[in-house]
């Protein structure tokens, strides 16, 4: 009996101190984040995100990627409020053309048209739209609050990780990110070697020396982060959409019914009221996919779909224009956002290809996702916490507002005007960054690059990971070698570097499994 007590007592005071702990760190949280210049950066974002996902063509990855290259002055916290904008927003953006066009702007929005564009057709845009405007901020909310009272728990691994554990935490995500190396596992292969090839061009950490630099100044430095993402991901989906821009001959026109009764395209109670636990239940789905590296959100909407088309007592509605499906959708696909982020703070794993980026605006300011972050900045992740619960607050308002001129900006808008201020926007944002001309054509070089990778459908996600990941990869080899003597026996004498090896095992073994499904 006494040992049992023992353990109740020792939990309650874990818990107790736990408390007291997230409750200080909260309010260093709440002083860093409520500023002008955040809450500004939070709404902005989310605008841009909203504008840029309307469009179809500007992908979310292209919207962050144009957004980068304006933060480098300002403050971590700040810049990272705007790039979370930009994907909380974004996100969001996707299900305006969705609904409107039947023409998802990103991928994830790709289920809510299954339901949104019937809807549109029916003269009820106005009511799709604004129950998506809902069930993103629902969603988003239930998986946000999960993720914050969670995540500082998996940031107490700090205390135990060394240079062996990051090197076999970085081989973890390497592997763990090969789901999204696209249809062809060789071809992922061979983008991320690629990726590591180019991430070693400059300056050796260790020992001084250029390595691939042809004795060109320039490259001594190595390729900068953001001319390299701007055109592995801008220029080519530039230059992919102006060729079927070609095909179609001109831009989308609106296909959905004109309004006669505006009593009918607005949501009621009971409907929102209807929808409320498919949103919920969403949440719980995209928190739990978007931990997982490589998922990201159009799974999460999917899945969402069809749990809601399961639990309906009306699933032959389902494709035809029910509210119900159209919910369960965008409170999955949105539910990712704060989900993404666990992997990214905890271990430095990125979720996605846009928490991918994230991990570069990290670096550029010096910071180190993974566990020590929580030790060394715990007011700036519990800041990015009030910016996640932000950016569902201005989710709500502005969205509700850009909703008004949705059919408009989304229809109206010729490509003929988007694509060349998009290109001039990627020359401005990579000659910015050093004042280069150096990196206009590094950027240039690497769209050439990406615009040939997407020819020959080789995903650039992988690229992109291998290029981030790799200097930590080399960082955490060298260095535990070095305290070793080159014994490489160190990587396999502490628990935590043995489990991510054993996680490692397991994954190689998962992806094989569905490579060797597809290729039956």
């Amino acid at each position: 009996m006494g040992g049992i007590v023992d353990i109740v007592v020792t939990a309650f005071q874990f818990v107790a101190n736990y408390i007291a702990e997230y409750l200080k760190n909260g309010q260093q949280g709440i002083a860093l984040f409520f500023t002008f210049k955040n809450l500004l950066a939070v709404f902005g974002g989310v605008g841009i995100g909203i504008f840029g996902g309307a469009i179809p063509g500007i992908t979310i990855t292209m919207s962050v990627a144009l957004v980068m290259p304006f933060t480098f002055y300002m403050v971590p916290l700040t810049a990272l409020s705007l790039l979370l904008g930009v994907y909380v927003g974004a996100i969001y953006g996707g299900s305006i053309s969705a609904i409107l066009l039947n023409t998802p702007g990103t991928p994830a929005a790709a289920c809510t048209a299954m339901d949104g564009f019937s809807l549109a057709r029916q003269g009820k845009a106005g009511k799709a739209l604004e129950l998506a405007n809902w069930s993103s901020c629902v969603g988003d909310l239930v998986s946000t609050s999960i993720v914050i009272l969670v995540c500082p728990l998996l940031g107490n691994l700090a205390l135990y990780f060394g240079s062996p554990e990051y090197f076999a935490l970085i081989v973890f995500a390497i592997t763990v990110t090969g789901g999204v190396a696209g249809q062809s596992m060789v071809k992922g292969l061979i983008a991320g070697g690629l990726g590591f090839l180019v991430a070693t061009v400059g300056m050796d950490p260790f020992v001084g020396t250029g390595r691939f630099d042809f004795g060109n100044l320039e490259l001594t430095k190595g390729f900068s982060f953001v001319p390299l993402l701007i055109g592995l991901f801008a220029i080519p989906e530039v230059m992919l959409q102006l060729n079927r821009s070609r095909s179609m001959k001109g831009r989308a026109r609106i296909t959905s019914a004109p309004v006669t009764d505006r009593s009918h395209d607005r949501l009621t109670w009971q409907e929102f009221k209807g929808c409320f636990r498919h949103m919920v239940r969403g949440g719980i789905i995209g928190l739990v996919l978007g931990c997982i590296p490589g998922l990201g959100a159009t799974p999460s909407a999917f899945v969402s779909y069809e749990r809601a088309k399961r639990a309906s007592k009306h699933p032959e509605k389902f494709g035809e224009g029910s509210l119900e499906g159209l919910a369960a959708a965008e409170a999955g696909n949105n539910a990712v956002n704060g989900a993404t982020l666990v992997p990214l703070l905890t271990l430095g794993i990125p979720g996605d290809v846009i928490t991918a980026v994230m991990l570069g605006a990290f670096m550029i300011f010096d910071l180190q996702p993974g566990p020590l972050l929580f030790m060394q900045h715990i007011d700036l992740i519990f800041g990015l916490f009030c910016a996640l619960i932000m950016c569902d607050v201005a989710l709500r308002l502005v969205g509700m507002g850009f909703i008004r001129y949705a059919r408009r900006v989304a229809t109206s808008v010729p490509t003929s005007m988007i694509f060349p201020a998009i290109v001039v926007l990627c020359i401005f944002g990579s000659y910015a960054i050093n004042n280069s001309v150096f990196d206009v054509l590094t950027m240039l070089a690497f769209g050439m690059l990406g615009y040939v990778m997407a020819t020959f459908e080789i995903a650039s996600v992988p690229f992109l990971i291998a290029f981030v990941l790799a200097p930590m990869l080399e960082r955490g080899l060298r260095r535990s070698l070095a305290l070793s003597g080159g014994d490489p026996l160190i990587f396999f004498q502490r628990p935590i570097a043995i489990g991510f090896f054993v996680l490692t095992v397991i994954a190689i073994i998962s992806l094989s499994r569905g490579v060797g499904r597809k290729m039956r």
